[in-house]
């Protein structure tokens, strides 16, 4: 009996090593090879440099040849994202991963990703054309010398053709769409109005409840598909976590005279990050500097030899409407008193291992049908952008003047967002940018029923109509993913609480002049914005006869933190405030709402977020204070101490707060836990300027903030810092697969060189064939 249970373990740990020992050696295989000299399609010698986290510095001597080492790099060191992000932007991911992707694909095409890729490539200058072709190329040069695939292609079995121009327009199509997916936020709406009634107001305006109850199915199963979509392919769909922090200070406010530039993209963390640090020199004088996306030419938020931009989330460009069918008639439907004829695309998605499947998207007045029954339709302003295309994004690249900048805007299709901005003549802006609707009737927080012309769009907001500001008087400007004005046009009723831009007011309007260090100091402040709102009114409404000792020792935390909220790592109360929140949350909602429905509302912060604040702020004499605001907000704060243990004075945030970095094969055994980072125990929270956003229905693990940090003196040169989680590699062997997240972890950002030169002698090469 003994000897089987030997001959057993040995087996298993036999079995273990062969497993491990063929995972490292195709790990190792991957890896890239050091290249000192390359011979491929630019017009001249070009060079790449690396400073000491790997950040590609490409002297060459035209932006084409420069964008042509742009994709050598981001196939070399992020091959599996790009082919992910251009399959799912094509519709595509079955036809490499196989049935479990079918539902993914389908919801690309009924949105129309495929099609707005289509018609961004068919706007394209040729001049646009000529810098994607020479992209692709250096793409296509990376993968001729990949003699070895990585793990996670290899795993796949996916067989990886070249690309193709209209794979970058894919990609384009994909990012826009991903930034504007709200239409869940009003599908969830709709099924708590289905199931409260006019209760449901606080999740909702008032004003967009008026003309409901119609006629609608159950909703449900729509979201459900939704959620098992992002379930089965989040890390494939290049999907950000919908936040970023801007902001920029005028030279008068500075220590040095120069303006100031401050900017962290909110994305969903992962492994390999999201984006890849490039900095390109072409020409004379021409930069292109900042972060990128693989698959995308040039780069997203960053900055070149006069000015700096980056883009935060805001703008709602997508509604859903509920079609009224013809009876007997699938394809009729009803607008105002007839009926018309839809129209209908035709689709093979191509399934491994399977027949093809075969896809009727039906495109009505409103727009494209997502759901069948209910008739659902979305309309998404980025199918309308006439003959706008990418133009705009590499017109942002390479201007050099305001005047470029606010014409590269008004020409900037899709996603909307704002655009903070700063210059080396000392000028700070913000401007909203993107394509959004006119609406005929509601807000956008709710789908309207589609039958009635007085719901439908009526046109599209003029460029020149967009919010913006420049050099305001108060020396700063602030973009946060909350409500920029209150002045027609509506640019969305769909945004996020201003905490974090009511703290980042409150810091830039000190009285001091800043310098960069500042900057950077801002970009991890963990004053918990909504604690500062909420808690004056929760702490006064306890029944303090209703706690017992350690009760009453909680209240006393809290309110001595409630002076400075800060979610510090060390600290009891922030994980009491957090307990408490959700505890209050369960007692408002729980009993109220299908299991179902509240775990759904529970992971949708905005919808969340904004009703407590409702009830707590404005609203509270509410309905839903059933047995009384007091003893509600007092049962809440009782539940929250039964759930945590111990002494409260040893408790600690980042105990059960941490940030983790997932990898797509994060399950893998053996394997998984070295593909991922963390979890780290870190500070922050959702509310937090630095922050660490967690899922309300899985506290307290966050799962997306700052994938990117950048500080900017607008000076000549321009002195710049960044740091992103992770590094800049997607192979797990690289030393800079995993090599900033612990200066990233502690709000640190390494230095950005100057030139290529700075960083002395090129190591790699890209020579012209010979002609």
């Amino acid at each position: 009996m003994k000897r089987l249970l030997y001959i057993t373990v040995f087996g298993i740990a036999g079995a273990a090593l062969l497993i491990g020992g063929w995972f490292y050696v195709v790990l190792n295989q991957a890896l890239p090879d050091d290249v000192n000299e390359i011979v491929t399609s630019v017009t001249a010698p070009a060079t790449i440099s690396y400073d000491e986290i790997a950040r590609p510095y490409v002297r060459a001597a035209t932006l084409a040849d420069a964008l042509h080492a742009q994709g050598w790099l981001h196939a070399r060191e992020r091959l599996f994202q790009m082919e992910m992000f251009r399959r799912a932007g094509n519709g595509r991911l079955a036809e490499a991963l196989g049935e479990s992707m079918l539902e993914t694909d389908i919801e690309m095409w009924r949105a129309g990703v495929p099609r707005l890729a289509a018609m961004l490539e068919a706007n394209a200058s040729p001049a646009t054309r000529e810098l994607i072709t020479a992209y692709v190329a250096g793409v296509n040069r990376a993968l001729a010398d990949t003699a070895h695939m990585p793990l996670e292609i290899r795993l796949a079995g996916i067989d990886v053709a070249p690309w193709e121009a209209s794979d970058v327009f894919a990609l384009g199509a994909l990012m826009a769409f991903q930034s504007a997916r709200n239409y869940r936020n009003e599908l969830l709406r709709l099924a708590l109005l289905q199931h409260i009634g006019v209760d449901a107001g606080i999740f909702i305006d008032q004003r967009q409840t008026a003309d409901f109850p119609y006629v609608v199915g159950n909703v449900v199963p729509a979201l459900e598909r939704s959620d098992r979509i992002l379930a089965t392919a989040q890390a494939m769909l290049l999907a950000p976590a919908a936040g970023s922090n801007g902001w920029v200070v005028a030279p008068e406010k500075t220590k040095a005279g120069h303006a100031l530039f401050a900017f962290d993209s909110h994305d969903g963390f992962s492994m390999p990050n999201l984006t890849y640090e490039v900095h390109l020199f072409f020409g004379d004088d021409g930069q292109i500097r900042g972060t990128s996306v693989p698959g995308l030419p040039g780069v997203i938020n960053g900055y070149n030899e006069f000015m700096a931009w980056g883009f935060t989330n805001i703008g709602d460009s997508q509604d859903l409407f509920i079609e009224t069918r013809e009876s007997g008639y699938p394809l009729r439907f009803k607008r105002d008193d007839g009926w018309y004829t839809a129209e209908v695309e035709h689709v093979r998605i191509p399934v491994s291992g399977d027949d093809d499947y075969e896809l009727d998207v039906v495109v009505t007045a409103n727009g494209r049908l997502i759901n069948d029954n209910p008739a659902i339709a979305l309309r998404w302003s980025a199918l309308e952008v006439g003959e706008l295309g990418l133009d705009g994004l590499f017109a942002l690249n390479r201007a050099t003047s305001y005047a470029e900048f606010s014409d590269a805007m008004d020409n900037f299709a899709a996603p909307s967002a704002n655009a903070t901005y700063a210059d080396k003549e000392g000028r700070i802006a913000v401007r909203t940018t993107g394509k959004l609707p006119i609406r005929g009737a509601g807000q956008g927080l709710l789908p309207l029923p589609g039958s009635s012309s007085r719901n439908a769009w009526q046109g599209l907001i003029d460029a020149d109509e967009m919010p913006r500001d420049s050099n305001p008087e108060r020396g700063y400007l602030v973009a946060a993913n909350a409500r920029v004005h209150d002045k027609p046009p509506l640019i969305s009723a769909d945004n996020s609480p201003g905490y974090r831009a009511r703290r980042l007011h409150t810091l830039l309007a000190a009285g001091k002049r800043f310098v960069a260090e500042d900057m950077q100091t801002m970009q991890v402040d963990w004053r918990n914005g909504q604690a500062e709102q909420l808690l004056p009114n929760l702490l006064t409404w306890v029944d303090t006869a209703n706690l017992d000792a350690r009760g009453q020792r909680a209240h006393e935390i809290l309110s001595a933190w409630a002076v400075t909220p800060d979610d510090l790592p060390d600290s009891p109360a922030p994980l009491l405030y957090a307990a408490w929140y959700q505890a209050l949350v369960d007692t408002l909602f729980a009993d109220r709402l299908p299991a179902d429905l509240y775990e759904r509302l529970l992971r949708s912060s905005y919808v969340l977020n904004h009703a407590i604040d409702q009830l707590v702020l404005i609203d509270t004499q509410s309905s839903w204070w059933g047995d009384g605001r007091e003893v509600m907000i007092t049962r809440a704060l009782n539940k929250a101490i039964e759930d945590l243990s111990g002494d409260f004075d040893a408790l600690r945030w980042d105990a059960v707060h941490a940030v983790h970095f997932k990898h797509e094969l994060s399950g893998i055994p053996l394997l998984g836990r070295h593909l991922s980072s963390g979890p780290h125990p870190w500070g922050g929270g959702n509310a937090t300027v630095g922050r660490a956003r967690y899922n309300h229905a899985r506290p307290y693990t966050a799962t997306g903030g700052a994938t990117t940090r950048l500080v900017l003196e607008m000076s000549d040169p321009i002195r710049a810092w960044s740091i992103m989680p992770g590094g800049q590699s997607g192979h797990l062997l690289s030393p800079h697969y995993d090599d900033q997240t612990m200066s990233w972890l502690r709000g640190g950002l390494v230095p950005i060189a100057a030139y290529p030169e700075d960083l002395g002698a090129a190591q790699t090469t890209l020579r012209p064939r010979a002609n």
